[in-house]
């Protein structure tokens, strides 16, 4: 446990993105072929939940084309997250791709090659990122609209029980307008400013966290599957934070919300969007609140 470190986890990510292509070539799918962009100083936290969403998706078309659901490692706390909690979520999924392989016939197995051992966690964040873009282009059922409003409600319970902290503070009563015709780029950008004022948040609480080059994003490249990568990295922030309070339980599960479209989730994103404006207001002010 303690000997696994991001080179390690990097090279079980990259053995699972061979074993994806030979599967992606048979079945005659579209490779991925988008960039996703640069970063720096992801965190552990936000790749483990990352890793989670590679399971979700790996899961999802192993249940597709295997008829077989495999069993998630149990979650740990933002806090205590390490590399091997990473490589656990990342075998887990292994194991799915493995199943599929295995199921088609596939007889050639990828060999896993050593990476370098100065791989940092932001690499590994966004291989991760290219193997759940590839993933998604594979399913019949792909993330929606749906998963991504489920996904920001979750965010919300995060961000009102870290607003509670301050007994001064009043948040948005009612959502924004419900504007129709909205698009899944749309949404994206609008989560996009959201994790921006997190960052500030992060700041003015003493943390750090993940820094997106938002330049590189265009609009067209944007599908329903990357809006919901985002929106699951807002509630990994979001639950690291929380998780450095006292005494305060996660918010409850959220029910899957039904069928959505994306104007639903921007409108979901900018009420998220005006609690972390109330929120980071809040901890400008007293930069120690999560230490009280």
């Amino acid at each position: 446990m303690e000997g696994i470190t991001p080179a390690d986890v990097l090279a079980r990510v990259e053995l699972l993105r061979d074993e994806v292509e030979s599967i992606r070539f048979e079945m005659g799918k579209h490779k991925d072929i988008r960039p996703v962009g640069k970063g720096k100083n992801a965190a552990p936290h936000e790749t483990y939940f990352q890793a989670m969403t590679l399971f979700l998706k790996a899961n999802r078309l192993a249940l597709e084309l295997t008829g077989s659901t495999g069993i998630q490692p149990q979650m740990v706390s933002p806090l205590d997250v390490k590399p091997f909690h990473v490589w656990e979520m990342v075998n887990a999924a292994f194991a799915r791709i493995v199943a599929i392989r295995q199921e088609l016939g596939i007889t050639s197995p990828a060999v896993e090659q050593a990476q370098n051992p100065a791989a940092t966690t932001t690499e590994v964040g966004y291989a991760i990122l290219h193997a759940n873009r590839q993933i998604n282009l594979m399913l019949e059922r792909r993330f929606t609209p749906s998963d991504t409003y489920q996904q920001i409600t979750v965010a919300m319970g995060y961000a009102k029980l870290l607003l509670g902290q301050f007994p001064g503070a009043k948040p948005m009563a009612a959502p924004p307008s419900f504007i129709r015709g909205k698009e899944p780029a749309e949404v994206f950008f609008r989560l996009m400013e959201c994790h921006k004022t997190l960052g500030i948040l992060a700041h003015h609480s003493q943390l750090e966290m993940l820094h997106i080059d938002r330049t590189v994003a265009q609009r067209s490249d944007i599908l329903p599957s990357d809006v919901y990568d985002i929106a699951t990295l807002l509630v990994s922030d979001l639950a690291y934070i929380h998780a450095h309070l006292k005494d305060v339980e996660p918010p409850g599960m959220v029910p899957y919300p039904g069928r959505k479209f994306p104007s639903h989730a921007y409108q979901q994103a900018a009420h998220l969007h005006a609690l972390l404006i109330t929120l980071t207001k809040q901890a400008e002010a007293q930069p120690n609140w999560l230490s009280r």
